[in-house]
Parts: C-alpha cells; structure tokens; sequence
C-alpha cells in the first residue's frame, strides 16, 4: 500500500546467549574434563591417555549439552498451554544417547590410531558411561530451566511494576481528557443550546458525561488491568454522543460490533484514545467533517478493533510526537500488559484518511464494571 506508515508492536525475540554464560559453559566443561582425567589417572592410566579419554567423554557432552541448556527457551515449563516436561526430557535423553555414541566414535578412532584397530570400551563401562551422560544432559536442562523461569519471573516482575505504573498514569490521562477544559467547554456549551431547546435532548447528553466519569471512577477504585469490552464500547459510544452534540452533522459515524467479541478482555481506555485521534485529525480540523469508522471482531483467540477515518491522513512520526500522550501511552500499556503479544498498526491509506489496528490476544481475563 503506497503512503502508508506502520507501527506495530510484535512478539519479542529471545535475547542471544551472553558472552558471561558462553565463558561460565566451557569453565565448567573444562573442570569436568579435569575431573575425569584425574579419575583416569587414578586408576593407572598415563597423562597422554587420561587427557584423550577425558576429551573423548566430555566434548560429545559439550557440544550436544548446549542443546539441552536452551530446551527451555523452546519448550518452556510449566506452561498451561504446553506439552509439559514430558517432550524436554525424552528431548534430554536423546541428546544422551548421541553424546555417548559422539563417545564411542571418538575412542574407536583413538584406539585405531595408537592401536592400529578399532576397538570399544567394554560393555560395562560403555553402560556406566550412558547412565553419566543421561544424568549430564538432565542437568544441564534443569539448569536451563532454572535460569529459564527465574528470566521469566524477573520479567513479570518487571512488567508487573511497569504494569502498575502505567495504570496510574493511564487513569491521569484519562481524567484530563475527560476533564480537559476545551472538550468540558464545548460540550457544556452545546449543552446550554440544548437546555431551552430540547431538555430531553440536553438530559439525555448530561447521562452520557455521568457515565464516562463513572466508567473511570469504576476503573480507578477496582485497579484492574482487562475489561470486558462490552463495557469499553459503552464508554466509547457515550464519548462519541458526547462528540456528536458539540460537531454536530460534521460527525458522521460507522459503528460495528461483532456480538462474539462483547465479552472478550480488553485494557481499559484502550480505544477511546484511537477514536478520539480519528476525531482531531480527520473531523474536528475539518469545516465539512468527516466520517469515523470503528469495528470490533473476533478472529480466533485474537480481539481486532479498527478505527478508520477520511480525513488527511498522518505520518506515524506526526501521530507519535502529538502533544496529545494517549498514543503513546496506549503503546507502552500494551507491551507491558501483554509482553510483546500486541500489535498497534497505523496507517495512512492511498485514497487518504487513517487507519489504525488494534490486535490483541485473548487472555481470558474479564473483571465486570
């Protein structure tokens, strides 16, 4: 799509192993192969052998035990939509089994070399020597786990705090937008044409404004992170009435609501600032108005809300650096909230006009106003 500009918010990546625990690996592979020289020693063997024997076992061990120590990353633990510690495990003794034939390669190959035949360990010390190998590799993935969940605890506390103090700052926001004299002015003046006018007109706006200060009163006393958005749509619809008596017929709107996704989970005040964005840029700024589309569906486990507008349009720098922070904000609320399993999308279309995406996974977390 030409003139169009993306902000997305995406899954994020595991971090690269780091330097410290590549150098902290081999320290500990080193001190296991001087562990089995020392034994070999001994038991009779020379320097010369003990040091080959010892490179024999630990090097399959080392090269294959790097695996192991990063099965958590792929298959994490406990996880409730897993496969649980079944599939790691089978995965760990796999990895076993080939370091010890990585084992019993490398002393065949030794043994022709100084022996002139081939020739393995006995049977005995080649079972012995898979039992150590087994107990390695499942070391090696407990640890990963280990460092694994204690990244991932870290991180939801992290999130957590982040989570908290963006709530607070989130409830600010959303009372000066509510309370910001320009909408406050506009919409009691239009409301003062209404009294004589039309009471039950002027009655029915004054209900609108009672229930957005009551939605954010709700939300402030409960502290909760996910409404069911049923209650986020009665806010939106209230705050575009409240649009509609100050624009008037300058404010033409396209609402659409997909039933099955009423009761799915959503931030509060998640689309409210979208809307309100779409009113600035593409209707207020404008004599002759505009029209501002806003849907709502389901697909799958995923929550998609669109809000479209015809007006100019807007570079994501533009919209980014707008000394209105709801945007801002909104993005900061969804990487801490979901970490990383959001996506918030603008774009500028080709026939003019804005259009943001707001994708969010269904985490099943729904407290009623």
């Amino acid at each position: 799509m030409s003139g169009s500009s993306r902000a997305a918010l995406t899954p994020a990546r595991a971090d690269p192993p780091r330097p410290g625990g590549a150098l902290a690996y081999a320290a500990g592979c080193a001190v296991l192969a001087g562990g089995y020289a020392a034994v070999f020693v001994s038991a009779g063997a020379s320097a010369r052998f003990a040091v080959i024997a010892a490179a024999a076992v630990v090097l399959p061990n080392a090269l294959l035990g790097w695996v192991s120590l990063h099965l958590a990353r792929r298959w994490p633990w406990p996880d409730p939509g897993g496969a649980g510690i079944a599939r790691p495990a089978l995965a760990a003794i796999g990895i076993a089994i080939a370091a010890t034939a990585g084992w019993l390669l490398l002393a065949a190959v030794d043994a022709r070399l100084t022996l002139g035949t081939w020739r393995l360990p006995v049977r005995q010390i080649v079972l012995w020597q898979s039992v150590m190998n087994t107990v390695l590799q499942g070391g090696l993935l407990g640890a990963g786990y280990a460092w694994h969940n204690g990244t991932r605890a870290r991180e939801a506390q992290d999130r957590a705090r982040r989570a908290e103090a963006l709530h607070a700052r989130a409830e600010l926001q959303l009372l000066r937008t509510q309370l910001n004299p320009h909408f406050v002015l506009n919409t009691l003046h239009a409301l003062l044409g209404l009294v004589r006018r039309d009471p039950a007109k002027a009655e029915h706006a004054i209900e609108r404004l009672g229930e957005l200060l009551r939605f954010g009163m709700s939300v402030e006393q409960r502290k909760v992170d996910r409404v069911a958005l049923r209650d986020e749509w009665a806010f939106v619809t209230s705050y575009l009435e409240l649009e509609r008596f100050r624009l008037g017929d300058r404010l033409r709107l396209d609402l659409r609501a997909d039933p099955a996704a009423m009761d799915l989970p959503i931030p509060p005040f998640a689309v409210q600032p979208l809307v309100e964005n779409a009113i600035v840029h593409g209707v207020a700024s404008r004599g002759s108005g505009g029209q501002v589309r806003v849907s709502v569906r389901r697909e799958g486990r995923r929550l998609l809300v669109e809000v479209a507008d015809d007006g100019p349009g807007a570079a994501e720098a533009a919209i980014l650096a707008s000394p209105r922070a709801g945007l801002r904000l909104l993005r900061e609320r969804l990487a801490t909230l979901y970490a990383g399993d959001a996506r918030l999308a603008f774009e500028t279309t080709e026939g003019g006009g804005m259009r943001v995406l707001l994708d969010l996974p269904d985490d099943g977390i729904v407290e009623a106003t």
